[in-house]
């Protein structure tokens, strides 16, 4: 039996694998076919959608710096959402890649570095010249540019060798230190991590990220596949799943259920329109600073 579900299982990764590469395809061409530096004005909506500045607003300034916070603040987005590891010494800091390298003028795992290491690498001359000597920040230092000014949506993500011991905990402390728990939300492709978050007195918002929902049977797949229902994420607001596989009976059953979704990442302009349309409540997207609101 085990060997019959870990044969099916391989099967389903290699279906959800065949998605990803077919909505990568499609995104170069719809990408190759919109105007870069166009602004789209973005379809009036009856009802209230939120605007989601993926990694700050990652398309004018390097990501997850607080650069690219200070543009999403200044811009027509909703949320700032960033990416959190935790360092060698415990520190919580912004990035999305579980390594420096990407990022940096530097080399090496987040979870092998310390903190005063980290804050040596230049963090924006990758991107521009304009940004050089940009360092990485962290959660702490995000907190204080945002004072609530926009609501913060915070991915709590996986290092190389696994999760993060404890990570979960250490943000929630530090969002209590700023008295950040109204305008933040926690969220994350990983079930412990969520788990412990809900364990917590501290009450946070909380999304659970997902990649696709398979149609018609209970499976879907975060990180890996799971067999099952939504029924055990009935404490996060959210269930947001990558923008190729959010259809529109996908939306209306979350709804259905409770759940908001706000799929993940819409970087074409025109793309948001028709992922609104769709039902969502709102979408990520790197490309917040393009648009034209009404």
């Amino acid at each position: 039996m085990a060997k019959i579900f870990n044969n099916f299982q391989l099967k389903i990764n290699r279906f959800v694998i065949g998605l990803g590469i077919m909505a990568c395809v499609t995104l170069y061409f719809v990408s190759c076919d919109s105007g870069k530096d166009e602004k789209i004005q973005l379809t009036k909506q009856r009802r209230k959608i939120n605007l989601i500045a993926h990694r700050g607003a990652s398309d004018v300034a390097p990501e997850n710096t607080l650069a690219a916070v200070k543009k999403a603040l200044q811009g027509p987005a909703d949320y700032i959402e960033v990416d959190v590891h935790q360092t060698k010494d415990g520190a919580i800091i912004l990035m999305h890649d579980a390594t420096v390298n990407r990022t940096t003028n530097g080399q090496g795992t987040i979870a092998s570095l310390t903190l005063a290491e980290i804050k040596k690498l230049d963090a924006g001359l990758w991107y521009d010249s304009a940004y050089q000597h940009e360092r990485v920040p962290t959660l702490s230092e995000t907190l204080a540019l945002v004072k609530g000014r926009k609501k913060l949506l915070i991915e709590i993500k996986k290092g190389r060798d696994g999760l993060y011991n404890g990570i979960e905990n250490k943000i929630l402390a530090i969002i209590q230190e700023n008295k950040a728990q109204n305008w933040c939300i926690l969220q994350t492709f990983y079930d412990p991590v969520l788990e412990n978050i809900w364990k917590n007195e501290l009450a946070v918002p909380t999304h659970k990220l997902i990649v696709a929902k398979i149609p018609f049977i209970p499976l879907y797949f975060d990180h890996r596949l799971q067999w099952g229902n939504f029924d055990k994420y009935d404490r996060a607001m959210a269930i947001n799943a990558n923008q190729y596989f959010t259809t529109q009976g996908f939306v209306k059953e979350l709804h259905n259920s409770g759940f908001k979704t706000y799929p993940w990442t819409v970087d074409d302009p025109q793309a948001i329109n028709r992922v609104l349309a769709l039902g969502a409540d709102g979408v990520m997207s790197s490309s917040i600073s393009q648009l034209e609101i009404e």
